[in-house]
């Protein structure tokens, strides 16, 4: 299947440019739709027209920059995997292996907040990762 990354950056070019970002502060335990983009390998994808999917916002470090971790509908028992049901009752997975730095040029929308409990548990499973 061949990839469409020339749509992909034109829409990169348009988030650059877009001011409308200036007015969210997402905050630690919020999950928010964000334009990830269409990646190689395995990393994970975004999907639909704007190649967005939920992400979590682990650390924020200012307002404009963030450790985020894409969520699945996928769940998978294995170590780099964190299976919850989100406040909709949907089956979901954080995919801890694949955090990354984002802007918040790239969050759509705010979806819903994870209990403080599943943020706590996932950071410490980020943790023992690094050692």
């Amino acid at each position: 299947m061949k990839k469409d990354f020339d749509t992909w950056n034109e829409i990169k070019k348009q988030l650059e440019t877009d001011s409308h970002q200036s007015q969210y502060f997402p905050k630690d335990g919020e999950v928010w739709m964000s334009a990830v983009g269409r990646n190689i390998g395995y990393e994970q994808n975004g999907s639909g027209e704007n190649f967005s999917r939920p992400m979590l916002v682990v650390k924020k470090f200012n307002n404009q920059m963030f450790w985020s971790i894409p969520l699945s509908t996928r769940q998978k028992n294995m170590d780099f995997y964190y299976n919850f049901t989100d406040p909709r009752c949907i089956k979901v997975s954080a995919i801890l292996a694949q955090m990354r730095l984002i802007s918040v040029k790239r969050m759509n929308r705010k979806l819903y907040d994870i209990p403080s409990t599943n943020l706590l548990e996932i950071k410490t499973r980020l943790k023992e990762f690094l050692v």
